[in-house]
């Protein structure tokens, strides 16, 4: 398995990641924006307004039609963020052209299918039918409200809300409703062209192809923009906070969400960052983490209890669901666990244990297309070329004290708790 990286047009590169592991093909196409409240939720309206319909197929129907032809190949669109940047586009599957029963060359098939839903959308005038727009601007304001049906996501949402408040990466992808209701067809349609023309691109093809007949294709198809690309800022990364803070917030559920953000010091290019990765993994990454052995399993503290990290930001969050009369001795349990991994308190299973773990989680990403163009993707956003062997070997010389000096950089900023306020009540209240 290896990548290749390729410059077809001006601030668009084509990544190839060559590999005969699947039967299937994986196209991608990401645009790369600044996370902005400006223009998040324009660059989230967009990917599903081109899906809509194009010249070509001007409808749901005729596409599906079409993707069934091409041997039942998928379309989809895709918005994320990758520290405080934006990414969003088109992702196509399809079969291995070598499986076609009449030789046909499906990876170009489908990369044209695609190039007309991205550069020819129904339009009317200078703007997008605004049919589509209306339709999909209800769709995202409808999931955006539904955001905070799933209590555990919502409360790590207003966590790093409440602690990147000042800063863009306390921003959601997808805007606001108020900033999806302002959205309009010839708005979006005007954002749309300059997306075309000013934001980096990063294709990428997971499988195996002809790289130089694909790149040319795709640079025909870019050809018909006046490239001018903008340069994309650097994720602000603050390493630690001097004044915590303690944020409360009543609702009506059961349950409360106990939600702690760290500053931890630590990004994906820094020489620690597989230390950082091995201190959160025996913390609270695993199952057989101090958080999930001892606060949720001896302590029977929580429901659930686990750390994460956000290596492009900075950020290691911990998510834990509890009673609500036992968030004080549930808050100084996970901050006993953090206080014994700083201390050293690590037997030689742990370690062991949390480093075969993350060996594993690395090996499963080349078991999916999916998988292996999300690590290379966020490589390429930090401007790093490593490949998940070079992670596994950087994590086999990963010490204790590698560990603890990881543990010791954390920083506590902000300790946020979703209080439940219905407890006793009955189910219908």
């Amino acid at each position: 398995m290896s990548l290749i990286k390729k410059r077809i047009a001006d601030g668009i590169n084509l990544n190839y990641i060559e590999t005969d592991k699947f039967k299937t093909g994986s196209l991608s196409i990401n645009f790369i924006a600044p996370l902005d409240s400006s223009s998040a939720a324009k660059n989230a309206l967009i990917p599903n307004i081109l899906m809509r319909g194009s010249k070509k197929y001007p409808n749901m129907a005729e596409i599906n039609k079409k993707l069934d032809y091409l041997y039942a190949s998928s379309l989809s669109a895709r918005n994320m963020k990758r520290g405080e940047m934006q990414i969003f586009g088109l992702g196509a599957g399809m079969i291995d052209s070598a499986y076609a029963m009449n030789g046909e060359d499906i990876i170009a098939e489908v990369t044209d299918f695609v190039g007309e839903i991205l550069f020819n959308p129904i339009t009317n005038g200078n703007a997008f039918d605004t049919a589509y727009t209306e339709s999909e601007k209800s769709n995202l304001i409808d999931a955006i409200k539904a955001k905070i049906n799933n209590k555990t996501y919502y409360a790590r949402q207003r966590c790093i809300q409440e602690m990147c408040k000042n800063e863009r990466f306390g921003l959601d992808e997808t805007g606001t409703v108020d900033d999806v209701t302002a959205c309009t067809a010839e708005n979006l349609f005007a954002h749309y062209k300059t997306a075309l023309e000013t934001y980096p691109v990063e294709i990428f093809f997971v499988g195996k192809c002809d790289i130089d007949a694909l790149g040319e294709k795709l640079a025909e198809m870019f050809a018909k923009t006046n490239r001018k690309p903008i340069a994309i800022p650097k994720t602000e990364v603050i390493r630690s906070c001097d004044k915590p803070k303690t944020i409360t917030e009543d609702m009506p559920v059961n349950q409360g969400k106990l939600t702690i953000g760290f500053r931890s010091g630590i990004t994906l290019g820094d020489d620690d960052y597989p230390a950082l990765m091995m201190f959160n993994e025996v913390f609270g990454g695993g199952v057989t983490s101090k958080l999930f052995m001892n606060v949720r399993e001896k302590m029977s503290l929580c429901y659930y209890c686990a750390s994460a990290p956000d290596a492009t930001k900075g950020l290691l969050t911990v998510a834990s669901g509890i009673e609500v009369d036992k968030r004080d001795i549930a808050e100084k349990a996970i901050f006993d666990q953090l206080e014994a991994v700083r201390a050293g308190d690590l037997t030689d299973e742990e370690i062991t244990s949390a480093r075969m773990g993350l060996v594993n989680n690395y090996r499963e990403l080349t078991d999916s297309a999916r998988g292996l163009e999300t690590w290379y993707l966020g490589r390429a956003l930090a401007g790093l070329s490593d490949t998940p062997d070079d992670v596994i070997e950087a994590l086999s010389k990963v010490t204790r004290d590698d560990i603890v000096a990881a543990a010791k950089k954390a920083s506590l900023d902000t300790v946020y708790f979703l209080n439940g306020t219905l407890k006793g009540a009955t189910k219908n209240a």
